[in-house]
């Protein structure tokens, strides 16, 4: 599965090579940033100058490539 077909949401993440060090869960997206709830509180991950660890499946995925809308990534990848 390429890196613009991964559904992040519900996935327990970490941050790498960001400034942002947050580990958590997906729990929504904008267009540029991923909203991680993490400690009680949700934060605001932008996706572009991150990477991100994926816990379950141990992959680290370069936000760069899911940059845009979740639906419509999916939807180009044929798994909606």
């Amino acid at each position: 599965m390429s890196p613009r077909c991964l559904d992040l949401l519900g996935r327990e993440v970490s941050t790498y090579k960001c400034s942002y060090k947050v580990r958590g869960v997906v729990v929504g997206e904008t267009y540029n940033t991923f909203l991680v709830l993490s400690g009680g509180r949700v934060v605001t991950v932008p996706k572009a100058p991150c990477h991100f660890y994926i816990h379950d499946i141990g992959k680290l995925v370069n936000g760069i490539y899911l940059v845009g809308y979740r639906d419509r990534r999916l939807f180009t990848c044929g798994l909606l």
